[in-house]
């Protein structure tokens, strides 16, 4: 057993009901609806959880936190609140304020939540791969599950197993919570899985998602055919992730097109359902609404007799709310929701007998002062800034890492040469930009992207300068192995000797001047500019055109200036070394 560092030993419950004057953002980012009228929210940039009164529409009582919350879950007797950091922690609230607060570090990044009887908690941290299965109480280490990909939304079944959805890709994982080698891998045909749910009846599993159909040239008329990015509602019964020999195969399932005859429906960010499953709300962050599907509506396919129907003969109520909607709560009695509007720092509160019917509650007495950086993530969520709330900067690059998709956009200046979309963590310090190098300035290529990519109006000097406020804030992820690791330090004699560097220079493992290194692209490219290696172990797939799936498969088919090939020694140590960057 492992036990975590127990980090901070109390904090005090006040109240803020007459004290909040505004200032600078909270940013809202979970919440939970819970018994008497009362809604507890995280703020990630005040540090703290806020406990809101629906009635009064007010802020009735703050807990500071240590650290930025990330995610919520209700734990033991109704008293204890489960917080999830940004940057790995855990938090054990007692919300009585009677007993003590416990923060624990558990891993790296930001980290999910999802509590399990017997004093048990998953905790998933974004950076770590894995799923650690901790007992809340001691800080205990119970079980460890590794992932081959970065964990995002979890949910818990009946049963307990968790079914964890991928951060950036479209994978999904379910597991039984410290039993050994009971994680069975799937596939989603589909990207950004931010919203998952459980129908009430326990057959099946919701996801709201967006999908790609194919590399076509970003114009407005692929745009609006939904040919670029869609989103969906996507159902899977829950008994096909059980199948014996489908791991890794594509799920089959029933899917809903969110997007309207008006426009897109941007970044589909979470979704919540009503005790009876008739009524499936979901959150559009980057189009800055709230969606709602009625399955009792039409009627079920032969395939699917025994499930509520979907997609037939049922249509989307929409309405706006605030700013990037980042997470929904429905409230015990299945009458009202509401939504965490991380850019607008308010909670909307909709009525699901009118649609129609929203409060505000503003969790400051005035407009918040907003910093550039945090103006800049505004915008990069904001599907306003692209052609009819289609897509955001997010949807290609979620959290500010990549999808991993290629793209056609005019960012080599031509159609024809889908380009690999690239993490923009830790891109401030990668100048120029572009695969083609075209851009001197993180500016140059924002605007290019909001415009050729996005498709949408012309950015002014202002918004330019925010966008770039935020890239400049966003670090590179840890690396996947350690510095110190034998097989590392051995293989960064070898990217030395083979002169690697001489493209790929520390302390960024990049260069500015551009290369030939024997790929051309179908638009006759032959000269690229060399991408940062930092973190490039959880970049895949690799090359401007994205056709080498592994770091190995760059090794094996890459080596500029080189006929003498690595042995397979050689070849792990080097492997390592990437990954240790």
């Amino acid at each position: 057993m492992v036990v975590l560092r127990l980090l901070l030993p109390a904090l005090l419950v006040t109240s803020i009901a007459s004290s909040s004057q505004g200032g600078p953002a909270k940013v809202p980012v979970d919440l939970l609806w819970r018994s008497g009228g009362r809604i507890d929210v995280a703020l990630r940039d005040a540090r703290s959880v806020i406990a809101v009164d629906v009635d009064q529409r007010r802020v009735a009582r703050e807990w500071p936190l240590p650290f930025r919350p990330l995610a919520l879950a209700p734990a033991g007797a109704g008293e204890t609140l489960l917080v999830g950091g940004q940057d790995g922690e855990l938090a054990v609230l007692d919300e009585s304020g009677r007993g003590p607060i416990r923060t624990f570090q558990i891993g790296r990044g930001p980290t999910r939540v999802v509590a399990l009887a017997d004093g048990r908690v998953a905790v998933a941290p974004l950076w770590d791969n894995s799923v650690s299965l901790v007992d809340w109480r001691t800080g205990k280490v119970l079980a460890v599950h590794r992932l081959p990909f970065s964990p995002g939304s979890m949910v818990a079944c009946r049963d307990e197993r968790i079914i964890i959805a991928d951060a950036f890709g479209g994978n999904l994982a379910a597991l039984r919570p410290g039993v050994a080698g009971s994680e069975r891998l799937h596939r989603l045909d589909g990207l950004n899985l931010r919203g998952l749910a459980l129908s009430p009846d326990g057959k099946e599993l919701l996801v709201a998602h967006a999908m790609q159909y194919g590399t076509v040239p970003i114009t407005n008329a692929n745009i609006d055919w939904g040919l670029v990015l869609s989103s969906r509602l996507s159902a899977i019964r829950l008994s096909e992730l059980d199948v014996a020999g489908r791991e890794g195969a594509t799920l089959p399932r029933r899917r809903l097109t969110l997007d309207g005859a008006v426009h897109g429906a941007a970044d589909p960010s979470a979704l919540a359902v009503t005790s009876d499953g008739h009524k499936v709300v979901i959150a559009l962050a980057g189009a800055h609404q709230l969606l709602l599907n009625d399955r009792s509506l039409g009627s079920p396919t032969t395939d699917a007799l025994d499930l509520l129907p979907l997609g037939h003969f049922q249509k989307l109520d929409v309405v706006e709310v605030g700013r990037s909607p980042a997470a929904i709560a429905i409230d015990p009695s299945g009458v009202l929701a509401a939504s965490a509007d991380a850019m607008s720092d308010t909670v909307s509160i909709v009525s699901l007998e009118d649609f129609s019917d929203v409060t505000t509650i503003p969790l400051g007495e005035r407009e918040p002062e907003r910093t550039a950086q945090q103006r800049g993530e505004a915008l990069f969520h904001d599907g306003r800034r692209s052609h009819d709330r289609w897509m955001t900067c997010a949807s290609c690059h979620p959290s500010g890492h990549t999808n991993g998709l290629s793209f056609d956009t005019l960012g080599d200046g031509d159609y024809g040469a889908p380009k690999n979309t690239p993490t923009l963590l830790g891109v401030g310090s990668t100048a120029p930009y572009a695969w083609t190098g075209r851009f001197p300035t993180l500016e140059a290529q924002v605007h290019q992207s909001l415009e050729s990519s996005l498709r949408g109006p012309a950015p002014d000097d202002c918004q330019l300068a925010d966008l770039s406020a935020f890239l400049q804030s966003l670090s590179p992820p840890p690396p996947l192995r350690s510095t110190e690791d034998p097989a590392a330090k051995r293989g960064e004699v070898i990217f030395r000797s083979r002169g690697c560097e001489s493209c790929h220079r520390a302390p960024h493992y990049s260069s500015k001047a551009l290369r030939e290194v024997g790929l051309k692209d179908a638009a006759g490219h032959s000269r690229f500019n060399p991408p940062s290696l930092r973190a490039v172990a959880r970049t895949a797939p690799y090359f401007h055109d994205g056709s080498a799936a592994t770091l190995g498969e760059v090794i094996d088919t890459h080596a500029p200036g080189r006929s003498d090939l690595l042995s397979a020694a050689e070849r792990a140590d080097l492997i390592a070394f990437l990954e240790s960057l």
